[in-house]
Order: C-alpha cells, then structure tokens, then sequence
C-alpha cells in the first residue's frame, strides 16, 4: 500500500542537518558578538598597527554575514525536512534556531554595514587657515 503524500514521514536527515547547522551558525555569530564587542574597543584604542585592526573587523564582518547564510541554510533545510509536517519537531526545532541565527547575525551585519569601526567623525582642522577661505 502506498501512502498519501500528505501523511508521509518527515526527512530525519535533512531536520538534523538542519539543527546542526543552526547550532554552529548560532555559536558563530554569538562568537563574533563578542569579538566585536570585546575586542573592537582595544584594537581601535591603540592604533600600533591599524591595518592589523581593519582587516580584523573586516573578517569579524564577514563572519556576521556567514552566520546569515548558515540561518537560512538551516530554515530552509528545516522547511524541506518536514517542519511543516506532522512528526516534523526536529525540523521545527532547525528552523526556529535558524530564525534566531538569522536575527542575531542581521544585526550584526547591519551593525557592520552601518558604520564599521563605530568611531565619530572628528574633522581636523588646521588652526592657521580657519578663518581665511584662500588659506594665507
């Protein structure tokens, strides 16, 4: 006998590859949290070696939006696993954990995009030529 496709077993595989990778793409966006927020102060209270300190904010970065695509991995790993199926609380799990991944690495990543280094534009100006438009 054969069964109707709407009462058909969830994809175990596919809600556990599902939980695993919203777990990992979790952690690594939580990781780069606090990174980014422990680590970004010191790098830019002491510039000994600014380019040192770009490239890892600009790795740190690329981490928020690796967590992104691993979220979205993980919802639509979880939708095609059976989330939406009867018996389907492991992909269930996968896309919820995966919507949270995806919440927490998209503010990280708008976090980023906005402003980078989070540092205030300050204008330097030269004391001489201030009230002088031609600079004499």
């Amino acid at each position: 006998m054969t069964e109707p496709d709407n009462e058909r077993e969830p994809r175990r595989g596919q809600a556990v590859a599902a939980v695993a990778i919203a777990a990992v793409g979790f952690m690594l966006v939580v990781a780069t949290w606090v990174a980014w927020l422990l680590v970004r102060p010191r790098m830019e209270a002491g510039p000994v070696y600014p380019i040192v300190g770009q490239v890892f904010l600009l790795v740190l970065g690329a981490l928020f939006f690796i967590g992104l695509l691993a979220g979205v991995l993980a919802i639509v790993l979880g939708l095609t696993g059976g989330g939406r199926e009867y018996g389907g609380d492991v992909a269930r799990a996968g896309v919820l954990l995966g919507v949270v991944t995806c919440v927490v690495a998209l503010g990280g990543a708008v976090a980023f995009a906005v402003n980078p280094l989070w540092t205030s534009t300050v204008a330097n100006f030269d004391m001489g030529t201030l009230g002088n438009p031609f600079g004499r």
